[in-house]
Formats: structure tokens, sequence, C-alpha cells
């Protein structure tokens, strides 16, 4: 599947008008990593935004607008004619759409039947069919509507001749239907599928199926590897003899599929918080240098990056530029001649209001020893200048009041997900800790002084 081609995309509606929009890519469906390729702003009075990129197989795409997203299976070549319906940007006012994934309304109008339309058509049929018979299927294991869950399949497959990505994505998510509804034996299942196959590493369904059928596969031991050898290999950063241990299975005797696998369980550990994570990056390292496979250097090092983005801690300081309430520009970087705590709020959040009235009961005692910053996030300026002017409460606090001004970059970096949120940066740089308690609970005796 891997060939490079131009994609070419046309976005039109009334509502992109002074709007940026940002184009990202899933990098592989294993480490999940979306990187940004373009992002444009919509001049006034426009309606229309274009990308163009080249892919080098089937990639997810996801246009992003603020908060919102669209995502969607893009082939190398094809030329897409997108279209936005109506839709109110202004969810974020009642709505935690940080928490809570919206999709944005577009509608792919040309190529017609395109890849994403047949999988979402598919899954579709499927979900409702499982969700109808569900106590058919599990537990009673009825072999009439079995064999018409089946049916369902051949029908999509006889249509397709059985071959190529949408035949390969039916394939692949059915076998994963068949492991979560227990219709196969397990072993049989991965056998079928996985063992001296091809390695479909642009097939949402393979990476689906891959992933359901080889979670946590070795992370918590397994017949082949012992928990006590896992701990020892990590600890150690034995890459060699990991490796070769994992390969006394079976399933694993085929180095490369191996490899894919490894990286997977590294990735299990890592999230499960058990190990060291630098003990987990080292290995994935070793993997990204000794592989003989490009696509596993790829894929280690995409995981890596991705990890280390979610990390609660270690993460290098990200500078932004905020509006403080007179409008100025502000760096956060100004602000790190001391540990900096960052305070991410709605005005409108009565949690939000009831830690900073903590924060200012304290302020006096600890301002000497951290600098706090309240950002809110509410959807204009005018909110956090009404509250900091115009009320008996606002008016009192004393640190720095900013404004995100719809900086959703902001948020993702920081992975603001609810409100308040509070997050402990050190002087020299590094995200200590990510969230960090609220100063209703106790967060902020550190930094008093008496």
């Amino acid at each position: 599947m891997a060939y490079s081609q131009n994609v070419r995309i046309t976005l039109t509606s009334k509502a992109l008008e002074n709007k940026t929009v940002k184009l990202s890519c899933v990098e592989d469906r294993l480490s999940l990593l979306q990187k940004e390729r373009q992002r444009k702003t919509v001049a006034q009075g426009d309606s229309v935004v274009n990308f163009e990129l080249t892919l080098d197989g089937v990639s997810e795409l996801i246009i992003s607008i603020d908060a919102y997203s669209y995502s969607f299976l893009a082939q190398p070549g094809n030329i897409y004619d997108m279209r936005l319906r109506d839709f109110n940007f202004n969810l974020a006012d009642s709505f935690n759409v940080l928490m809570y994934r919206v999709e944005l309304p577009i509608e792919i109008l040309t190529p017609e039947n395109d890849l994403t339309s047949k999988i979402i058509a598919f899954d579709s049929k499927v979900n409702d069919f499982i969700v109808k018979n569900r106590r058919k299927l599990y537990p009673q294991k009825d072999s009439l509507t079995i064999a018409s869950l089946y049916a369902l399949r051949d029908e999509v497959l006889k249509a397709e001749n059985g071959v190529g990505y949408f035949s390969d994505y039916v394939k692949y998510e059915f076998a994963a239907i068949e492991r979560s509804l227990a219709l196969r034996n397990f072993n049989r299942l991965r056998n079928e599928f996985f063992v001296d196959k091809p390695m479909l590493y642009f097939n949402v369904g393979y990476m689906d199926c891959f992933n359901s059928v080889f979670d946590h596969y070795f992370s918590k031991g397994n017949k082949s590897i012992s928990q006590a050898e896992l701990d020892f290999w990590l600890t150690t950063h034995n890459y060699d003899d990991f490796i070769d241990a994992l390969g006394k299975d079976s399933v694993l005797r085929n180095e490369k599929f191996r490899e894919l696998v490894f990286v997977k369980g590294m990735k299990d550990v890592y999230l499960d918080g058990v190990y060291e994570k630098s003990d987990v990056i080292n290995l994935l390292e070793q993997l990204a240098k000794n592989t003989k496979f490009e696509e596993h250097k790829t894929i280690a090092e995409n995981t890596i990056e991705a990890l280390l983005s979610v990390s609660h801690s270690g993460k290098e300081f990200g500078d932004f530029v905020l509006k403080s309430v007179s409008n100025e520009k502000v760096n956060l970087s100004s602000l790190r001649d001391k540990p900096l705590i960052l305070n991410f709020v709605k005005l409108n959040d009565v949690e939000s209001k009831r830690e900073l009235e903590v924060v200012h009961a304290m302020y006096d005692s600890i301002k000497a020893n951290c600098n706090i910053v309240t950002i809110s996030c509410d959807k204009n300026l005018d909110a956090l200048y009404n509250f900091v002017k115009n009320t008996k409460v606002g008016s009192k606090y004393q640190w720095n009041m900013l404004y995100f001004d719809s900086n959703y970059d902001l948020l993702e970096y920081y992975k603001v997900k609810a409100f308040p949120m509070f997050i402990l940066i050190s002087s020299e740089g590094k995200i200590m800790e990510n969230p960090m308690r609220n100063p209703s609970e106790g967060s902020l005796l550190r930094f008093y002084r008496l």
C-alpha cells in the first residue's frame, strides 16, 4: 500500500469566515500520534479553504476548527470536495467540548461512495444488527442469528469481490467482532489473521483488530514471558534478550511481526503506569535504532512522541502568548522566574470560582515562592474584563489574569479537559504536575511562607 501521491481537499462553508482551519494526520494506527500538516485562516468574506498534501497510503486525516473536528480516510491521488453544514461554534459556552468530542458536520460531496462513507455504512449496519440481537449472539449464541451476522459480512465482501482496502477492512473488523462476542476460538482467530499474513499498516480494520487481539499481550505476563522477566528486561534495558524471548511464542516467530507486537506491548506497559516510564522509552528507542524495518523505526518514534506528550511530568514547558485584561500580549515565559502555576478556569463555573477564592485566601503568603496565572477560557475577553474590573470578587485578585483568546493549541498542549485545572511548572521549564491537585486539597501549602 506504500506509494506517494497528492491529495487535494476543498472545504466550503459560510461559517469558515475568519476561522483558522487545521489539517492533521494520524501518523500510524498504533501510536495514534496526530501531527498537524497545514493550517489556514479563512479571510473576511471568504468561504473556501484548500489543502494539498502527499500521502504514502490510505491515511486518517483530521480537519479541526476551534475545539471541533472531523476525521476521514483519504486515499492517495483523490480530490475531495467537502462541505461544512450549519454549525453552532458557541457550543463550548454550555457544554464541555474538550472532554466530549463534537464532530463537525462535514459531508464529502466527491468522490461519491468514498472509502469513509462505505466504512461508516458497513459499521452502522453491523452495529445495528448486534445491538438488536445482542442476547441471541451472546450469551445465547443462537446459531441462526450468528449465521445472519456472517451473511451480512459475506454480502459486503461479495459486492467488493473480496479484494481491496475495504474488503480487508471488513474481514479484520469482523474478526475483532468475533473476538469481542467470543464467536471464534482466540488462538484460531489469532493464527488465521496474523501468522504469516501481510502486515497491513495502513488498514484501519487490520490495525484495530491487531490492537484488540494483542492488547496487553505480554505486559502483564504470559506463558512465554513472566512478570519477573519483564521487570528484569525493563530495569536492565536488555532489549536484545527481551526481543529474542518474545520469539519463543510461535505466533511471534516472524521477526517483523514480533517487533510490532513489542511496540504495542511497550505502549501498554507505559500507560499502565506500573513501571518506570523512562525504562519503557529506552527500550522503544533501542528498537527504533536497531530495527531493519523502516516502518517500525517510524512507528516506534511516533509512539515515543505520543507517550511523552501525555506524560504527567517531565514534559517541556510550552510558551504561549496570551492577552491581559488590558488587551496586552503576555508571554508565559516572562513569568517563569519562580515555579509557575497555570490555572485554567471558566468564569461561569462554580467550582472554578470556589478554587479562585482559595487561591486568594493564600496568595499573600505564597506569592514570594511562586507565580500564579489564571487563564480564562470563556468566549470573549469581555467576560474576564467585567469580572476583574466590575465585580467585587474579581477586583480583589492581584495575580495575573489572562485570556486564552480561542487558542485551542494551548489547551491541547497542556491537555486541558475540564475546569478548573491547575498545572505546576518548575522554574527550569519542566511540567512537574499535570494535573496538580486543587488548592482546596492543599496543593499550595508547599509554597506557604509564615
